[in-house]
């Protein structure tokens, strides 16, 4: 690329505004930042003619690896299917394509946008094929669906009983009906989906990566390096990292691969680094505490809305402190996922009481936190405990918590990023993709609007400024990634890593979609544009 970039609108994450300037790059990182007092000319430059220069996005919680694999399984969720019969009928139509090592296997469904209002089972999957095992994910990720033949594959009888830490569903007469709930239930059938190609899914990731610049994300965090397909997973991430890589990542893998593995931090980070040319790093072990609301296996305090009692922890806190303890005494950070009230505070008493063990300099950080409280965010702060919320649950899941799981008042402080702002905490907000869209400019609206589905407003007192938003994604991300020295604004010194919007993001009158992008630029590289003779993937 041009080593000047002129006429730029400079978004300002910092103070807040923007200005006009030249930025200068050389080797990657921005040189110099040069106010204009009026238009510049230079053929040799790249000329923005006014375009809004602001630092790239920064993704702290999203899953490429699944996200890119999912591209070639079928669509079930709303956008796609509107019953289990369409489910059906699109995979009997397109069985042939569709069919991938012998499985079929679909994602991102939730029974709420279904017609039947009901989970699909195996005997609506057994119609769909007897002889070809079956396999769906829910949206949440927590949960998915098996026919019959699946299920024998898996060694599961119809009357076994539940697998600690999850469940099966049953049918009348007790016996499974193939629906699994949760990570050990789920465990059963990826231990027999057939092993994903590390080539094959380096390509997914390789064009997943395409998708993600093209939402002018410059740095992305996998955030589970073996929830697709276990070791497949770690083994298609090294395979990804030998090839030219056009976007940073960095990778938080499940503490059960690494205990396989049986690798320090140190030597992880720096087989990473050297695999991705100084594109990629270790972001640290991966836990989960609890699991999803929408499933009632998050672990709250109290009882849920429809009187549902709260599940249990998948990892108490005695086993938490004992994981947390050996993986921090080997110099991992550590990142748990925790949505329910009761299993963040059991996290966050975790970390306390595991703090003398800690070598990293990065903060540990607890994943998703839904419901958490006042009381707690204060404790994350004060322990130098780094978050990120979901705050797109508020727009696509809002109405159902407020109807079935959270009721109207608790549902008002879901994902309270407001309070964590006015208590100084590090936090981000996320998409958790593929769960969500990846876009990060829908993220920011989210947490501007608080506005679900329905168009109702939850939480009117949770919003945050269009300001206090956009830094979620881009300066305070790189704060809980303990890279502000290198990214996350417009400042000389920094990674040339920029997005190239048509219009002032930090404009109150601006719409926050993704038909702003036009431009994304790595280290100095254009990797994605819009604009007349630039490259880049297009968006779909």
């Amino acid at each position: 690329m041009n080593e000047k970039i002129i006429n730029a609108n400079v978004v300002d994450v910092d103070a807040g505004g923007t200005y006009t300037a030249t930025v200068e790059v050389s080797g990657g990182r921005i040189r110099k930042v040069e106010r204009q007092t009026g238009t510049v000319h230079d053929e040799d430059a790249l000329d923005l003619e006014g375009g809004y220069l602001s630092p790239g996005f920064i993704d702290t919680h999203s899953h490429l690896i699944m996200f890119s694999s999912f591209r070639r399984q079928l669509n079930c969720s709303a956008d796609n299917v509107g019953s289990i019969e369409d489910i059906v009928a699109q995979f009997k139509a397109r069985k042939d394509e569709l069919l991938t090592d012998g499985w079929l296997q679909g994602y991102g469904y939730s029974e709420y946008d279904l017609l039947e209002q009901r989970h699909p089972d195996r005997f609506d999957l057994d119609r769909i094929s007897g002889d070809v095992p079956i396999y769906i994910k829910h949206s949440s990720l927590h949960m998915g669906a098996v026919n019959t033949k699946a299920l024998g594959l898996m060694g599961v009888a119809l009357d076994d009983p539940d697998p600690k830490g999850g469940r099966y569903g049953r049918d009348e007469d007790g016996l499974l009906n193939g629906v699994l709930y949760e990570f050990p239930a789920m465990e059963k059938v990826k231990a027999v989906v057939p092993e994903i190609d590390p080539g094959t899914l380096a390509d997914d990731i390789e064009a997943g990566v395409d998708e993600y610049l093209a939402r002018g994300i410059t740095n992305s965090t996998e955030m589970g390096v073996g929830i697709l397909a276990g070791m497949d997973d770690y083994r298609a991430m090294l395979k990804f990292l030998e090839r030219p890589q056009k976007m940073r990542t960095r990778w938080a893998v499940l503490y059960q691969l690494l205990e396989q593995e049986g690798i320090s931090a140190d030597e992880l980070k720096g087989r990473l680094e050297d695999l991705g040319g100084g594109f990629s790093t270790l972001e640290g072990a991966k836990f989960f505490s609890d699991g999803s609301i929408q499933l009632h296996t998050a672990s709250i305090r109290g009882e849920y809305h429809d009187g549902t009692p709260s599940d249990d922890l998948q990892l108490e806190q005695a086993e938490l402190e004992k994981l947390f303890g050996h993986f921090q005494r080997l110099g991992y950070p550590l990142i748990t996922h925790a949505n329910g009230d009761f299993a963040a505070r059991t996290v966050i008493e975790a970390y306390k009481n595991t703090e003398g063990s800690k070598t990293a300099e990065a903060m540990n950080r607890v994943e998703h936190l839904q419901t958490v409280n006042r009381e707690d965010i204060r404790e994350m702060v004060d322990n130098g405990i780094g978050g990120s919320f979901f705050i797109n649950h508020v727009y696509h899941f809002g109405d159902i918590h407020k109807k079935y799981f959270l009721g109207p008042e608790r549902v008002q402080n879901l994902d309270p990023v407001k309070w964590a702002e006015d208590a100084g905490m590090t936090f981000t907000i996320h998409s958790d993709c593929p769960v969500t869209d990846i876009s990060p400019l829908a993220s920011i609206r989210f947490a501007v609007e608080r506005k679900t589905r329905k168009g109702d407003v939850l939480g009117a007192h949770q919003k945050l400024t269009r300001l206090e938003a956009y830094r979620k994604m881009t300066l305070d991300a790189a704060r809980l990634n303990g890279t502000e020295d290198e990214e996350g604004s417009v400042e000389a010194g920094k990674y040339a890593d920029f997005v190239v919007l048509n219009d002032n993001p930090l404009g109150y009158d601006v719409e926050l979609t993704d038909d702003l992008v036009e431009m994304t630029i790595v280290n100095g590289k254009i990797v994605y544009g819009s604009r007349s003779g630039d490259q880049g993937a297009p968006r779909s």
